[in-house]
Formats: C-alpha cells, sequence, structure tokens
C-alpha cells in the first residue's frame, strides 16, 4: 500500500529529519558561503586582470594574476572538500540514525502488519528508501543552502558590472523554472514506481535465498530466475525513464546556458565596440554568466532529486506511520490462579471467516492442556492469543483475573516461552542462540540449561562448543538438535506459561525421543499448553481439548475422549494422533 503526502507536509517532515544534523550542516554551509565568495573572487579579477595588463598595458602585473588564480582555485578546493565532507557526513549519519529508528519500530509493530507485508518490500524501505533519503543533505539541501548563495554573489558581479547585459539573461530563469516543475513531478512518479518495483525485486531475491532448498528440490531454478528477470527489467524500465527525464532536465539547463552565453557576446560584444563598457568588465559579465549556470544546473537537478526523495520518504512514513502494538499499563509478575477464555472469537485481518468461535476455557495453574484437532481447526491461532500476537475479535482472555489486554504486553510476555516446530534460530553463536532467553545469564547457566534440555551431549562435540556459529536460520544443525536449543532457551527464560506448538511433529523417532525427554523437562512446574498431532506427546495430558472448525468439541482426558467423543475417536483411529 502507498501512501500520498502533501507537498508542505512531505517538506516539513524533510526538516524535522534533518534538524538533528544542523551543527554539521552549518559547517557545510559556512565552508560553502566561502566557496561562494572564491567564485564570486575568480570572476570579480577577471576585469582588472584584462583591463590592467592588457588594456592599459601594464605587464608588470602579469606575473600576479596566475598566482593569484592558484591561490583562488586552491582555497576553493580546499573549503570545497570541507564543506562536501560536512555535508555528507551529515547524510550518512541520517541514513544510519534513520534505518535505525525503521529497525527498531519494526520490532515492536503488530504480528498481523507482518501477514500482509512482505518481509523483503520492508527490507527495501529500510535499506534503499533510506540510502536515497540522504540526498537531502547531498543535493538538495546543498543547492538550496550553498549553490542558491553563488548564483547570488555570481548575479551580483555581473549587476555591478554591466545591469542590463544580465538583466537580459534573466528572462531565462521562468523557463528554466517550468521546466524543472514539469520535468521534477515526473521524475517523483518514475521514482515512486522505481522504488516500488525495488521491493517486490528484493522480496523475490529473499525468497529465491531463504527457499533455495524447496526451489532445489523441485528443481525450479529456471521458474525462479525467470520471475525474477521479469521484476528487474520492470525495475530497469522504471529507472531508465527517470534517468530520461533527470538527464533531459540537464539539457534543457545546458541549452539555456548556451543561450545566455551567446545573448552575452552579441550584446555585451557591441556594447565593447561602441566603446560603453571595456573588455575587462565584458570579460568579467562573461565570466560570472558562465559560472552562474553550473550552480543553477545544480539547483535544477537536486529539484528533480528532491522529487525522487519525496517518493521514498512517503514509503518510509508508511512503515514509521503505521502504529505500534497496542500495550496495557498493569505489570504482573507472577502467574497463580488460570487462563481464561471467555467467549472468544478470532478472525484474522480481511478475512471474512472466523478462525475461532465462542471459545470458552480456563487452564488452572500447573496443569497440562493439550489441544487436538484436524489442520486448520484453530489450535495455533487460539495460542497465539495467549501472548497477545493477535486480539482477539470479541470476548476477552484473562491471566490470574485480569484481561490481557489490560496488561503490560512485555510483562505479560516474560511469563510465556514458546517451543514450535518452525525454530528460529540467528546467524550466532551457540551461546548466543540459548542467552536469547536470558541475556543476563551465567556460563554455568547456559550450560545447565544445555544439559536439561540435552544439547551439550552434541555442543559439546563441536570444534568450537558453545562458540559455534550457526548458518542461517540454524540450518547446519539438524532438526532435533535444533529443537533443543530452543528448549535449552526456554529452560533459560523459565516461564511459568509453556506453549509447546507442534514441536516434535517433524522429528525422526531417534530425534523426537530426546526432544520429548527435553520437553518433559522443560514442563515440569509449569502450567503448558501442548498442540499436538502425535499421541505420544499428549498422553500425560491432564485434559484434552479437541477443536473442531474452530469450536470446542471436547474437553476430557483420553480415555474419557475415546469412549464419548466422535471427533476424537476418528483423529485417533486415522492415527492423527499417533
Amino acid at each position: 500500500m502507498d501512501v500520498k503526502i502533501n507537498s508542505a507536509s512531505t517538506y516539513k517532515k524533510m526538516l524535522a529529519l534533518t534538524k538533528p544534523y544542523w551543527g554539521q550542516t552549518l559547517l557545510a554551509i559556512s565552508f560553502g558561503l566561502m566557496v561562494s565568495a572564491v567564485m564570486g573572487a575568480i570572476a570579480w579579477l577577471v576585469k582588472p586582470a584584462l583591463d590592467i595588463v592588457f588594456v592599459q598595458k601594464n605587464y608588470q602585473y602579469l606575473k600576479y594574476f596566475p598566482i593569484a588564480v592558484i591561490v583562488l582555485f586552491t582555497v576553493k578546493g580546499v573549503l570545497n572538500f570541507f564543506q562536501q565532507y560536512f555535508m555528507k557526513r551529515a547524510g550518512l549519519s541520517l541514513i544510519r540514525d534513520t534505518q535505525n529508528k525503521l529497525h527498531n519500530h519494526i520490532l515492536y509493530l503488530p504480528v498481523k502488519y507482518f501477514d500482509k507485508e512482505a518481509s523483503g518490500i520492508l527490507m527495501s524501505r529500510v535499506i534503499s528508501d533510506v540510502d536515497k533519503i540522504s540526498a537531502i543533505f547531498s543535493e538538495a539541501l546543498r543547492a538550496a543552502i550553498i549553490e542558491v548563495p553563488k548564483i547570488f554573489v555570481l548575479l551580483g558581479i555581473a549587476f555591478y558590472r554591466k545591469w542590463d547585459v544580465t538583466l537580459t539573461n534573466l528572462l531565462i530563469v521562468p523557463i528554466l523554472a517550468y521546466t524543472a516543475n514539469r520535468i521534477g513531478k515526473k521524475v517523483k512518479q518514475r521514482s515512486h514506481q522505481a522504488q516500488k518495483s525495488v521491493s517486490y525485486l528484493t522480496h523475490r531475491l529473499s525468497e529465491s535465498i531463504t527457499g533455495n532448498r524447496v526451489i532445489k528440490v523441485f528443481n525450479r531454478q529456471p521458474l525462479r530466475n525467470e520471475k525474477y528477470i521479469t521484476d528487474n527489467e520492470e525495475v530497469f524500465s522504471y529507472n531508465v525513464k527517470a534517468i530520461r527525464f533527470k538527464e533531459l532536465n540537464k539539457l534543457v539547463i545546458d541549452t539555456m546556458t548556451g543561450i545566455a552565453i551567446g545573448i552575452v557576446l552579441v550584446y555585451g560584444g557591441r556594447q565593447v565596440v561602441m566603446g560603453l563598457v571595456t573588455p575587462g568588465d565584458f570579460a568579467s559579465i562573461l565570466t560570472a554568466i558562465y559560472l552562474v549556470f553550473s550552480p543553477v544546473k545544480q539547483v535544477g537537478e537536486s529539484y528533480t532529486t528532491l522529487q525522487g526523495i519525496r517518493a521514498s520518504l512517503e514509503r518510509i512514513d508508511h512503515v514509521l506511520d503505521s502504529p505500534i502494538e497496542e500495550s496495557g499499563s498493569i505489570v504482573i509478575n507472577s502467574f497463580e490462579k488460570d487462563i481464561t477464555f471467555e467467549n472468544v472469537s478470532f478472525k484474522y485481518v480481511n478475512e471474512h471467516r472466523h478462525v475461532l468461535r465462542n471459545i470458552n476455557l480456563s487452564i488452572r495453574h500447573g496443569e497440562v492442556i493439550a489441544l487436538v484437532g484436524p489442520s486448520g481447526a484453530g489450535k495455533t491461532s487460539l495460542v497465539h492469543l495467549i501472548p497477545r500476537f493477535y486480539k482477539p475479535t470479541e470476548g476477552r482472555i484473562t491471566i490470574d483475573g485480569t484481561d490481557t489486554a489490560d496488561v503490560d504486553i512485555s510483562a505479560l510476555r516474560e511469563l510465556i516461552g514458546i517451543v514450535s516446530q518452525d525454530i528460529l534460530l540467528f546467524n550466532e553463536t551457540i551461546k548466543d542462540n540459548i542467552l536469547f532467553g536470558q541475556p543476563t545469564a551465567t556460563d554455568a547457566e547456559i550450560k545447565t540449561a544445555a544439559r536439561l534440555s540435552y544439547a551439550d551431549e552434541f555442543i559439546d562435540k563441536l570444534p568450537e562448543g558453545y562458540e559455534s556459529k550457526l548458518g542461517d536460520r540454524g540450518l547446519n544443525l539438524s532438526g532435533g538438535q535444533r529443537q533443543r536449543i530452543a528448549i535449552a532457551r526456554a529452560v533459560l527464560k523459565n516461564p511459568p506459561i509453556l506453549i509447546l506448538d507442534e514441536a516434535t511433529s517433524s522429528l525422526d523417532s531417534v530425534s523426537e525421543s530426546l526432544v520429548q525427554k527435553a520437553l518433559e523437562t522443560l514442563m515440569k512446574g509449569r502450567t503448558t499448553i501442548v498442540v499436538a498431532h502425535r499421541l505420544s506427546t499428549i498422553k500425560n495430558a491432564d485434559r484434552i481439548v479437541v477443536i473442531k472448525d474452530g469450536e470446542i468439541a471436547g474437553i476430557g482426558t483420553h480415555e474419557s475422549l475415546i469412549q464419548s467423543n466422535e471427533q476424537y475417536k476418528t483423529l485417533y483411529s486415522t492415527f492423527a494422533l499417533s
């Protein structure tokens, strides 16, 4: 989804973005103004250089002017170096801080946001769009605050030398302004389309990397590559169109520069012939007019760049303006009584059908509850409501009698540990991954957690032990090993409430046996909600809750349900739970 922001609002946001870097920017401006003064001095010196040396034939001064020119250009180069350094440093600071802000904001967005926004698109906004807005400093502000003063200084000198010759050139300015405005609008439109295409391309690349095993096993490399080429061609097309308009703007300015100099040569040259101006005045005006069109060109280019910045800023704001997770104010530090679902119904955003309907369930402290049912029945959706990954559409969930909507969300999640089928391990060391459960834990506590989760038996065999670096998502470990690290992480967190979501469903029998032992250790003394298909993972549950089509179809022990519940008997007889 793209968000449109009016021009005034966008420029206001740009100023707000640059505010923290005005210290560096002011330094750059100071050096830039000195560059303007030096350029003015160069144009100013042309008159005495010609009139004194060549017209008045005072050739003794000839040796001083080259030295003056060398000195002025050297000073200009030094000043320009510092101006560029501080301006570009401010731009890099803007990239760093905006990316940090975006990343932090993304971490606190609700889970439902990621259901509708692809990861590659978010990556594009954090990397590509933020990189483009740094041009606020390198081009937009630089043109407005540094190039514009150059224009006034040079025009001032030209006016001082001969105002009527200079005035004829100013007639070109409205043409340039009109052209820049028209072209700028086109650039903004094409930049917006290009950035949108880049985000889809980034997502396509992300899928090719993370899904490379699936692609290989189905031999779909040609198909994926064809899709990537198609998306990349779209990016190429929009970028080429944006470049076309940007270069067209340069062409117009270059043409206007030639016209302006032509006017000076004709009109000013006649006045030299008529003796109304000296050759020095004429050359000084010609130099000033020639030099003035370089900053004019920069201003024109910066305007088109500014339109591209607006397009990127709108896309960044779409992320930053998305509301973060809502949190209550009540802080709870323990769980002592029960978790209760009261007439809870739930449906996902943009879906008409409820995934859960009228759920009434009380889970007592210390109890082990198993949720069973066919795929798509709503088991995982139900447990995801407990840590408030999603909010109930209707009804409420309480913990020790307090509505979870009123509970501080961080405090609520501190009470909950989750081990699921789809384990995410980070591309860090085994130690760091276990420490994710409790960052302040000691080495001894880490090793105890690994021992209790039966992970130490393979960690100790690795050459670097706990300092072994895991690859992307930990795929250099087996499924059982990844599960045991995840369990160690949960052991270290030591939460009173534990959610096991299909934690052993994809494991072989040997791995499942070890993981099951680790889970049994983890479950001791905790309130546990188990989502499972296999009977082996739920046989010791205090109660089994049968879910069918988003509703509770029965509650009881294995023995009672096998006798009285047709849904449970069907699941059992078709080996869905065996």
